[in-house]
């Protein structure tokens, strides 16, 4: 079941949109639970008492709290980097306000089926890999993580260090091997001894990128062309 909540203060937006996504879903076979907000305090009480969702569609203007301060409390305080967060706005003019909150897509009233059909195509196969998992092995035990809470692998001579929002762990291993089996889900190869989870980075730079937990990881020389490369097709693929 995929959770979504429709966050917007026009009761005639909201329907409408409930309605698509009723359709959509008969087509998809999946089953939606939706859920709909008139208001940004209402949308941020539901997520601190009744926990996060996959997909919030959320409104840019509204009063006390806004679209904008939504995406920010999400993605700052509760640490969530893996909603999928598609802006629904009558204007356009917003793009350094979003640039922070990292939004999966924004659409521009009015509403139509095609555009959140294309929209919700794109949700759902980013849900799907986030729910992946990767295995890895300490010792005796074999350890089970989503690749949805790995920040970065960092490799120091023969040991990996596994960096998630809430820990690191260290196994043997090659980083070759792991970016192998982790470049389809958006893992990608900055230096010889990071390889980073594109989802958990916040800021872009030639020389260097930001992660969640705010470290500061180096691009090596050799990658940044790829690395620049590799950016701009999964910007375009979102």
């Amino acid at each position: 079941m995929i959770k979504i909540a429709i966050c917007d203060d026009d009761d005639f937006i909201c329907n409408q949109l409930k309605n698509i996504l009723i359709d959509i879903e008969d087509i998809y076979l999946e089953k939606l639970d939706i859920k709909i907000f008139h208001s940004g305090i209402e949308l941020d009480h539901s997520i601190q008492h009744r926990g996060g969702y996959d997909i919030i569609f959320l409104d840019i203007e509204m009063e006390q709290m806004n679209g904008v301060e939504v995406g920010k409390k999400l993605r700052n305080e509760y640490e969530d980097e893996t909603t999928q967060i598609i802006y629904i706005s009558s204007m356009e003019n917003y793009a350094m306000e979003l640039f922070q909150v990292r939004p999966m897509d924004f659409i521009i009233k009015p509403l139509t089926y095609e555009k959140i059909s294309e929209v919700l195509d794109t949700a759902f196969r980013l849900i799907s890999k986030n729910n992946e998992i990767f295995r890895y092995q300490t010792g005796h035990a074999v350890c089970k993580i989503p690749l949805k809470d790995i920040l970065y692998f960092e490799s120091v001579n023969r040991k990996i260090n596994i960096i998630t929002g809430s820990k690191k762990d260290i196994f043997y291993g090659i980083l070759n091997n792991i970016y192998r089996e982790l470049q389809p889900y958006n893992f990608i190869y900055i230096h010889k001894s990071f390889l980073v989870n594109y989802n958990h980075i916040v800021r872009f730079e030639y020389k260097q990128v930001t992660m969640s937990d705010n470290r500061v990881l180096p691009i090596s020389q050799q990658n940044r062309k790829s690395v620049r490369s590799l950016q701009l097709q999964m910007e375009r693929n979102r």
